[in-house]
């Protein structure tokens, strides 16, 4: 629960977004986590580096986490 909040944080306090600014869709294996977290089904292209960032140091004994980096890599 503590890395679910510190990546909404991390999410909260990232630069707005411009309007015209194209936004990527998070992959499957990755939706479970976002769902945790109040994230929406596209982000940023900042906003998904910034979450890709932070999937690198959360726990990985949780299955989300192992499953949303396997989605990743391919």
């Amino acid at each position: 629960m503590p890395a679910v909040l510190a990546l909404i944080t991390l999410l909260l306090l990232a630069h707005p977004a411009h309007a015209e600014e194209q936004r990527v869709r998070i992959p499957d294996g990755c939706r479970e986590l976002a769902d945790r977290a109040g994230l929406p089904l596209t982000l940023t292209h900042a906003e998904a580096t910034r979450a890709i960032a932070y999937l690198s140091v959360m726990i990985s004994r949780d299955p989300a986490v192992v499953r949303c980096r396997s989605a990743l890599r391919s």
